[in-house]
């Protein structure tokens, strides 16, 4: 399959110069040379690290920059850091939670992203296309039929989940970082064709949430957290749904009773594999297993009653709480009113309250929704309830969430991950002519 030629052209600015100004060129100040990964500490900080070199290699990108090749050095020295963890004589995957107590751990999510991104910038678009099409079945019958379904339409709503959908799966939320190749598609795409895009996940939206793990371009996305109930504009304002003043000081109370768990020895790997401890706006998520499921089943129950004993303890009525348990995570969510009583605050209520602050004009579609699981669904009936003209694109192998998704939007296109969708997105605001859309600052195309 023969995509527009998109090849980037990476130089080394001490070797070729600048064709371009360079005043929005941007290097970091920091490298990343090989070092022992042995704790959670040390891996969350290399990742941590991994965002500060790639959040100013997607500016340059965009900005029409070449990119430094001592940043593409730091990726490839953050990975053969996290592959030396697989390579060890003894003690295969191990993890230290503190000087006695370890846990195995998967560390796939990280190297493979980190491979990708390092072919990306050093092989170009095109060959990069080429590289991930090897990893997936039909890969290009996906993408020529994503192309077709998003041809010439311009989106007033992009609406879209991250874990999942747009991101792949990761065993640590902390480690989840952004990969650029994955920004320059997203970025290009809610950039180019859409005028309203939004981020709505269930993680916290900062300390530690979604605006730490991600690098798209500036001003180019909502980002909406906690189901929507706080998110932040094109402005870069926060803002924040009411809770009444009685149910946020229960939430207070879980709060603190969930974190003593950390220092019982039986749960404080909950506290650092999967999503980890969540404290969110309106919520909490503890994690109870990783997407790999390596925590032994009879330990993952015995997290589950011990929280859903607690909850009762301090909501003996459930008119305070909902406990939603999606098998990896017990989600813990302040209630609402609802038609039929009170109801756990789902997506769906937080674009409404994104909608009452923002004014999408969601009466005015085309609207694009995308995610990955049942708990997006929400989304996706709350733009119907304004018009019809919506679209969705779900990543899930899964026919009977693939089923009921078609029979509430009809215009739905079902892909197998979130690669596949991406290069759709990618792909489809380079195929297109260009409309009226919210071309965002700093986005050189």
């Amino acid at each position: 399959m023969k995509y527009p030629d998109r090849s980037l052209t990476i130089l080394d600015e001490k070797e070729q110069g600048f064709a371009l100004p360079i005043q929005e060129y941007s290097i970091p100040d920091i490298d990343i040379s090989l070092q022992p990964i042995r704790s959670f500490k040390d891996l969350f900080r290399l990742k941590a690290l991994t965002r500060v070199i790639r959040s100013p290699i997607v500016k340059n990108i965009f900005s029409a920059r070449v990119i430094n090749l001592r940043s593409i050095e730091s990726l490839k020295n953050a990975r053969r850091s996290l592959e030396d963890v697989y390579n060890r004589d003894y003690e295969t995957n191990i993890i230290y939670i503190d000087d006695l107590h370890s846990i195995n751990v998967d560390l796939s999510y990280e190297i493979r992203e980190l491979k990708k991104d390092t072919y990306y910038l050093e092989h170009g678009e095109d060959d990069f296309i080429d590289y991930i099409s090897r990893l997936y079945n039909m890969f290009d019958q996906h993408v020529i039929k994503g192309l077709n379904f998003l041809d010439s339409l311009q989106f007033n709503c992009f609406v879209t989940d991250r874990d999942g959908t747009t991101n792949n799966y990761c065993g640590h939320y902390r480690s989840s970082i952004q990969p650029v190749y994955n920004a320059v598609f997203l970025s290009r795409f809610a950039s180019l064709c859409t005028e309203n895009p939004i981020f709505i996940t269930s993680a916290p939206l900062k300390n530690f949430g979604i605006l730490d793990v991600s690098v798209n371009s500036d001003n180019v996305f909502i980002y909406a957290a906690s189901k929507g109930r706080e998110f932040l504009d094109f402005d870069l304002v926060e803002h924040r749904a009411y809770i009444d003043p009685v149910k946020q000081a229960r939430l207070d109370q879980l709060n603190l009773r969930i974190g003593e768990l950390e220092h019982k020895h039986e749960f404080e790997k909950f506290f650092y594999v999967g999503s980890g401890l969540q404290l969110k706006f309106g919520q909490l998520t503890i994690a109870r297993q990783d997407v790999k499921c390596s925590i032994p089943e009879d330990e993952s129950m015995e997290l589950l009653r011990s929280v859903s004993d607690i909850v009762r303890e301090l909501d003996p009525d459930g008119s305070v709480f909902r406990v939603n348990d999606t098998g990896r995570d017990i989600e813990i969510i302040l209630t609402v009113d609802g038609e039929n009583g009170v109801k756990d605050f789902d997506k769906g209520d937080g674009l409404k309250y994104i909608d009452s602050r923002l004014g999408l004009d969601l009466g005015r579609g085309p609207h694009l929704v995308c995610g990955d699981t049942a708990s997006d669904i929400p989304m996706l009936k709350t733009v119907l309830e304004y018009t019809d003209d919506v679209y969705a694109i779900f990543v899930t192998r899964d026919a009977e969430l693939a089923k009921k998704v078609v029979s509430i939007c009809p215009n739905t296109l079902i892909v197998p991950s979130p690669d596949i969708l991406l290069t759709i997105l990618g792909i489809n605001a380079l195929t297109r002519k260009r409309q009226k859309g919210r071309k965002a600052p700093g986005i050189f195309i």
